[in-house]
């Protein structure tokens, strides 16, 4: 579920393996070598070994789930099997924006952020615009915590704001196209009684 994902920024990826050798053969198996790449294109690289009779493997301190993986079998005599199937594993990445925040100085609210839980965001290009077009403000990074401020550090007044963001996933594909978002945000500024 997504929310499984909250707050997360390392991931796992547990492999298992069934080896298909006849039990003589199966023996004879010492270890188990295990190759990754991170994008589907990459040639795989020697990740790590098992020694046998383990067929399993957890993958962990990564920032993506997204990569690729075999296994070869390697007998006690040191000869290597054909590799495994290549099993690919996609991310599924998420970012959901607000419309409306309140940089007014109360500690509520205060930054234009994505709502909880992104999922495996790897950079967010952010641009905002006034309504006649006026490019006022424009950021890049690993997250998007834009203070209702234009690039020379002025306070936007109160208002509707147009804006560009153009995410980029930690996808299996290495230029897997970005996610744009063009839409608006409202600044209120002043502090919201309820009377």
């Amino acid at each position: 579920s997504a929310e499984s994902f909250c707050d997360q920024t390392s991931f796992t990826n547990q492999l298992r393996w069934t080896p298909t050798a006849s039990p003589s053969c199966e023996a004879n198996i010492a270890s188990y070598k295990i190759y990754y790449g991170r994008y589907r294109t990459d040639t795989l690289g020697v990740l790590t070994s098992v020694a046998a009779p383990a067929t399993s493997f957890d993958h962990s301190s990564l920032s993506t789930v997204a990569g690729c993986y075999y296994v070869t079998a390697v007998s006690q005599r040191g000869l290597e099997s054909a590799p495994s199937n290549k099993v690919c594993n996609q991310a599924c990445p998420e970012l959901v924006l607000p419309n409306v925040f309140t940089p007014n100085g109360d500690g509520k609210n205060e930054v234009f952020a994505p709502l909880k839980c992104p999922r495996f965001v790897e950079r967010i290009d952010f641009v905002v615009y006034n309504r006649w077009g006026a490019k006022l403000y424009a950021g890049s990074g690993p997250t998007l915590s834009w203070d209702g401020k234009s690039s020379d550090g002025t306070d936007l007044p109160t208002g509707l704001y147009y804006y560009q963001a153009t995410v980029y996933y930690a996808m299996l594909d290495r230029n897997a196209p970005p996610q744009v978002f063009k839409s608006w945000v409202q600044i209120i500024r002043e502090n919201m009684s309820m009377k």
